[in-house]
């Protein structure tokens, strides 16, 4: 049998637990207030898209260069040069970087959300890969966030990007900055995939739009180099949204490496 101690324990910890997602379930149903008025109020411009000039998604990963107007891009940018305060973390071996998530962009940046959210992106999305894709929910932290590569070593090693959704989930990266501080050059942090066996370094300029299903893609970040800065927008769209409670168990633990031990009850 179980000690009295160890029944309270378990007692207090799924009262914390139950109270602690009490409250972020009306904390999201507000965000949704704040995003639906960011939504309708941030006007951005875009460019307009031949369907026929849409590089082939037949190997799960595409780049488009030179996605956005210029306007439009440096509103994105301006946005992520706001962030003064970044989730840092580090786990030897695989992980080091840090990042904004999509719950702060709400309060911070707002033409960060107003894109994620365009009719622009999710239709660009869905030609792309040939099927209709929407936003993933508001709870998940990497549905729209920042990620600073801004301290020597920082990087990302070799992963997947689980899917914890019923339907097909993708990635899609925006690099706001890229560039060695003092020099006129792009830093020497590079997107790396595996492909038949071989590596392919990517080439991720600003205003490069890369999209791969993260879950067929294995890929990494290289360490970034001293004096150097890589900020990359990072949205996550899916063709369902819907997630069994064991994924969504499974999301949690994953965004704990992002966002420390609050995640475990978004």
């Amino acid at each position: 049998m179980l000690s009295t101690e160890i029944l309270l324990f378990l007692f207090t910890v799924i009262v914390t637990y139950t109270c602690l997602r009490i409250s972020k379930l009306r904390k999201y149903k507000h965000l949704k207030e704040i995003q639906k008025t960011i939504i309708d109020s941030c006007k951005l411009d875009f460019l307009l898209c031949d369907p026929g000039s849409l590089p082939p998604f037949t190997d799960r990963i595409i780049t488009i260069p030179t996605l956005l107007p210029e306007a439009t891009f440096n509103k994105l940018k301006d946005s992520a040069l706001r962030q003064l305060d970044t989730e840092r973390s580090y786990f030897p071996g695989h992980k080091k970087g840090g990042t904004v998530s999509y719950e702060e962009l709400h309060s911070t940046a707002s033409e960060i959300i107003a894109f994620y959210h365009s009719r622009y992106m999710q239709r660009l999305c869905s030609l792309i890969v040939g099927e209709p894709v929407m936003p993933t929910p508001i709870n998940d932290q990497s549905s729209c966030s920042l990620l600073f590569y801004d301290k020597p070593k920082d990087h990302i090693g070799w992963h997947y990007d689980y899917n914890f959704y019923s339907g097909r989930h993708f990635t899609v990266l925006l690099p706001l900055v890229n560039q060695h501080r003092t020099e006129k050059r792009l830093s020497s942090a590079n997107l790396v995939i595996r492909r038949n066996g071989q590596e392919i370094t990517l080439s991720t300029p600003p205003n490069t739009l890369i999209l791969f299903e993260g879950a067929r893609v294995y890929h990494k970040v290289t360490p970034l180099a001293e004096d150097e800065i890589r900020i990359i927008l990072s949205m996550t769209y899916c063709t369902e949204p819907k997630s069994s409670v064991l994924k969504g168990s499974l999301r949690r633990i994953k965004d704990m490496a992002y966002f420390g031990i609050r995640a475990l009850w978004t």
